[in-house]
């Protein structure tokens, strides 16, 4: 049925053992292999919105060939869709960390992927956050503990996520504080006094 495709062949062989069943969705001309479900018919959709668009590589592999990966959204009706469309924009006003990098509170830094360096100002509203939850801790009746922050790679082959973020992954920087600084613009002297 999909000899016509080598990527729904791959996934086919990849995710469907043996004497196992997979669905197949047919809308008019279209036969899709996927967990579904499709719509009945197109005519169903009144609205809709493509929300993104990228390059990438098969298998996330610079040496195979590049696809175009497509986003997309639809709605039943027209209001739906610009409802949806409101709320991404106010979720975008919103959005955490276009304002702590505004407010100086905290800064992303491919250094450490997904870990804030906190700014002065962010750290004062960390560390009242975090006594705030000891209070509650004791209040409740809990102990505190503290988990490393690193862990052998190990944790992550068991748990899977080694395999697809293994490229991200972060070292130590002993100059972490001189890092936050330089997140900013400064002179010199206040960096190296």
């Amino acid at each position: 049925m999909f000899k016509y495709n080598p990527y729904k062949l791959h996934f086919i062989n990849d995710k469907v053992r043996d004497g196992d069943l997979c669905t197949v969705y047919r809308c008019g001309s279209l036969v899709d292999f996927c967990p579904g479900p499709h719509l009945p018919h197109t005519g169903m959709v009144k609205a809709f919105a493509l929300t993104k668009g990228s390059s990438v590589y098969w298998q996330g592999k610079a040496d195979q060939d590049a696809l175009q990966r497509v986003y997309g959204i639809s709605f039943p009706e027209e209001k739906q869709l610009k409802e949806w469309q409101t709320a991404q924009e106010e979720a975008a006003r919103r959005d955490h960390r276009v304002i702590g990098k505004d407010q100086e509170l905290f800064f992303f830094d491919p250094l450490s992927p997904g870990s804030a360096f906190f700014m002065p100002h962010g750290a004062r509203v960390y560390n009242t956050l975090i006594q705030f939850l000891r209070a509650e801790y004791r209040n409740r009746g809990y102990t505190e503990v503290i988990s490393p922050n690193i862990y052998n790679h190990q944790l992550w082959v068991t748990s899977g996520h080694w395999q697809a973020y293994r490229g991200t992954a972060c070292c130590i920087l002993p100059a972490a504080a001189r890092q936050t600084a330089v997140h900013r613009v400064r002179s010199r002297a206040v960096l190296w006094p």
